[in-house]
């Protein structure tokens, strides 16, 4: 896909920050299906009465699904964290137990919502990579993940590898779980 000034400047006029969308992706437009950067989990939370987080996504590019991963934000103590996913990497987003999204991350910028109020007030930019088609019953982190984890309920992005029971299960079996995680969600 070729970008065309009109795009490029709808996209800049969104955010209001002068940036391509070919710098953002370092690809040829495409959704790839490569969980190697498949290291990190995220708890969402819906807001304003929605059954869930992102069903809905608000698009800039809806061909290419790119959207704002907020992070609750109270006081400026989570910037760092919001920060600390580099671009490429992928995130499982969950909420409710279950399994929702794999999402890229698309830069290392951290933007400010100043329509978001005090709590969930800067975000990522990101692409979906895979989003649940079943909202009525997506996967349960259970089989997801292949054991039983306790996720702290807050929306902080958390490094697999810091899990003490993902490492009991999977170890340095990182290949194995990402192909478990495209055979559970069907991703090709």
């Amino acid at each position: 896909m070729i970008f065309t000034k009109t795009k490029f400047c709808y996209f800049s006029n969104i955010f209001g920050k002068t940036i391509t969308v070919a710098s953002l992706l370092k690809q040829d437009c495409k959704i790839v299906m490569d969980l190697n950067g498949l290291i990190w989990t995220k708890n969402v939370k819906p807001l304003n009465g929605e059954d869930w987080a992102y069903k809905n996504i608000v698009s800039i590019y809806p061909e290419l699904k790119i959207f704002a991963l907020h992070w609750r934000n109270l006081k400026c103590r989570d910037e760092k964290n919001a920060q600390t996913p580099q671009e490429g990497e992928l995130i499982i987003l969950r909420q409710r137990s279950k399994v929702t999204h794999i999402v890229k991350m698309l830069n290392k910028q951290l933007y400010p919502d100043k329509n978001a109020g005090n709590e969930f007030n800067i975000y990522r930019l990101v692409q979906v990579i895979w989003m649940t088609d079943n909202w009525e019953n997506p996967p349960e982190n259970k089989k997801v993940f292949n054991c039983s984890i306790y996720f702290p309920p807050f929306g902080k992005a958390i490094k697999l590898e810091n899990l003490q029971k993902f490492q009991t299960r999977w170890g340095k079996e990182g290949l194995a779980f990402q192909q478990h995680v495209q055979n559970v969600l069907n991703i090709h």
